[in-house]
């Protein structure tokens, strides 16, 4: 990806108009497509003013921003949201499955300790997706497993697979979130065998590094090595080598 690296985009540039915002626990992301402007994931609240800080070191202006797209219900994927829609009337999107969640008018599937211990402001959906809706150069992909209305977001030109906590990475290797964190074991195990099933040139995860090392392969193997466990034992977290993963992703 080197080649088509873009300065001018918040955050650490991956290509053109792409830009890598990573925060300390998750990962935002920045995309230029032609006149739309798109962030995916907006951190715990506290991130909120950094990535405001990193839009305004590109030089870009938030209110130029098409749409925030939220991939699932997690406070530290949507703890910014309330602050960018508030103060700068930035446009919200999920899944339909996730509305209530965002909007405080439904139950979260977050950790007990998450749901205990992290507050987060519900915040208006101006657009309820469903599975194989577009939005600007985005398909939508329902995903559940992590959440019920888990999404992924692939830009089918460009071969950009936005996972959130779907697929997430660990040393630079695709993997699952934490068995605490997985809202349905069996479901995101099947999520991983439909994602495996799309061309992609690069996957961006909302926990651990970009994947550009043979992505769809490496997604491939995942989902082997998922369904073969027994039942049960998908409930139990491997990383990429079967080591157990302890990062704790929500």
């Amino acid at each position: 990806m080197a080649a088509s690296i873009d300065p001018n985009v918040p955050g650490i540039p991956l290509a053109s108009g792409l830009g890598w915002i990573a925060g300390p626990v998750s990962n935002s992301y920045y995309l230029r497509e032609g006149s739309g402007q798109y962030l995916i994931d907006a951190g715990f609240k506290e991130e909120a003013g950094p990535i405001v800080s990193a839009i305004g070191r590109a030089g870009l202006d938030p209110r130029s921003l098409s749409y925030l797209l939220v991939t699932h219900q997690h406070p530290d994927h949507i703890g910014g949201a309330a602050y960018l829609h508030w103060a700068w009337d930035l446009r919200v999107a999920c899944h339909e499955r996730e509305r209530p969640a965002l909007e405080g008018t439904g139950p979260t599937t977050a950790p007990l300790f998450a749901r205990l211990f992290i507050r987060r402001s519900p915040v208006a959906v101006d657009r309820a997706l469903r599975d194989g809706d577009t939005l600007g150069p985005f398909k939508v992909y329902h995903v559940p497993g992590h959440t019920p209305g888990s999404a992924a977001f692939y830009h089918e030109g460009r071969r950009f697979l936005f996972t959130g906590d779907a697929v997430v990475s660990a040393r630079g290797r695709l993997t699952l979130a934490s068995r605490s964190s997985n809202f349905d074991p069996e479901a995101a195990a099947r999520a991983v065998r439909r994602l495996a099933e799309l061309p992609v040139r690069v996957v961006l995860p909302g926990h651990g590094h970009p994947v550009t090392d043979s992505p769809q392969a490496q997604l491939r193997q995942l989902y082997e090595r998922v369904s073969a466990l027994p039942s049960g034992r998908r409930r139990n977290l491997f990383g990429p080598e079967g080591r157990p993963e302890t990062f704790p992703h929500l």
